[in-house]
């Protein structure tokens, strides 16, 4: 690759201003000087796209605030090949951004906490989880808020006058938000394994689509591809992945605009999109495996609702928003019901009661 003959530096440093106490493009800011960074200074890991769960590609160090910017170093792993692709698109110019994950520990609405244009409280004390590389910061996954339990974290809505009760958001606000966020994670899910090389040009924008519809099965499929070592053995593998395509198309698992996208996962990586495809229904199952999607991505568990048999539209967009949306796929009239019953609840004006 290009990279390999280009001399590296003996350390692969780069300084970054992480973050300030400027309004975001979000409407809400934190205080710098509010950020608790000794959890973080014991395994202050590099990670990518806030993805806690994938190896990290460097190590923090020098972190300090200076004014109201909070600012640090990261040195990139000099024998990671993802971690100096890494540095290279970063001295070379073609991304610039970092940005971290916090635990909210207190939030303000105090006047004093407040700049012109701000929506949403002030975020005054938090504790620093992981600092990331980025492409777009600021975005839902890149500027992110998190709870104890892992789970996502919103700051309160202000309102213009200080005496009235704190703002919803209407039904339409949050399918704009919803419909923002699943995509913006299947763009970042085909970004990384493309970047991983397990993913060719002509599938990214199939690959999205994907995983739109089915963001869980993608991943795991993606995931399972190895970066191949050898090149392929040509009409054999292709051959192979054509048959094992066919026998869970004619079964009813995959549609026929699939069938390109797992032909192509199983010529890179026959055993792992096997597996992928044997764990789909088909068409004498098919309600049963959507019906367990929809109760936590576990077909085994299709008949058990547990805490979801009362769940509203609300609770479904919160706590499992790909469930809400192979709901409204796969089961229109009873994503009509939640929603006009979530509607009902609501004032005239379109706000929660």
């Amino acid at each position: 690759m290009a990279e390999n003959k280009r001399t590296l530096p003996e350390v692969l440093e780069i300084d970054f201003t992480i973050t300030d106490e400027s309004v975001n493009r979000y409407g809400w800011r934190l205080l710098v000087a509010g950020i608790d960074l000794a959890g973080f200074l014991k395994n202050p890991v590099c990670c990518v796209q806030h993805f806690t769960s994938m190896i990290p590609v460097g190590k923090w160090k020098n972190l300090r605030v200076e004014g109201q910017e909070l600012k640090g170093t990261v040195e990139f792993d000099k024998n990671d090949e993802e971690a100096v692709k890494l540095y290279w698109k970063y001295k070379d110019g073609y991304m610039s951004a970092v940005s971290l994950n916090v635990i909210p520990v207190e939030e303000s609405d105090e006047p004093k906490f407040l700049l012109p244009g701000q929506k949403f409280s002030t975020l005054v004390k938090s504790e620093l989880l992981e600092i990331s590389c980025v492409t777009i910061p600021g975005q839902a996954n890149a500027v992110k808020l998190s709870t104890p339990e892992g789970k996502e974290y919103k700051l309160n809505l202000l309102t213009q006058n200080r005496e009235m009760a704190k703002e919803e958001k209407t039904v339409e606000q949050l399918n704009q938000e919803l419909e923002a966020q699943r995509k913006l994670n299947a763009e970042n899910l085909v970004t990384i394994h493309k970047n991983r090389g397990v993913v060719a040009d002509g599938e990214v924008e199939s690959l999205k689509k994907l995983a739109l519809v089915d963001y869980q099965s993608t991943s795991e499929m993606l995931n399972a591809r190895q970066v191949p070592k050898t090149e392929p053995t040509g009409d054999s593998a292709e051959t192979l992945a054509e048959a094992l395509v066919k026998l869970h198309f004619d079964r009813g698992a995959i549609t026929e605009g699939e069938k390109v996208i797992f032909k192509g996962a199983a010529t890179s990586d026959y055993e792992g999109t096997k597996k992928v495809l044997e764990a789909k229904a088909g068409k004498d199952g098919l309600q049963t495996f959507m019906q367990g999607l929809t109760n936590g991505g576990d077909p085994a568990n299709a008949g058990a609702q547990g805490e979801r048999a009362g769940w509203g539209y609300y609770e479904y967009f919160t706590k499992d928003p790909q469930a809400l949306a192979l709901m409204e796929k796969n089961e229109p009239d009873k994503h009509k019901k939640l929603v006009a019953d979530f509607q009902a609840s609501c004032t005239p004006e379109g706000t929660l009661i």
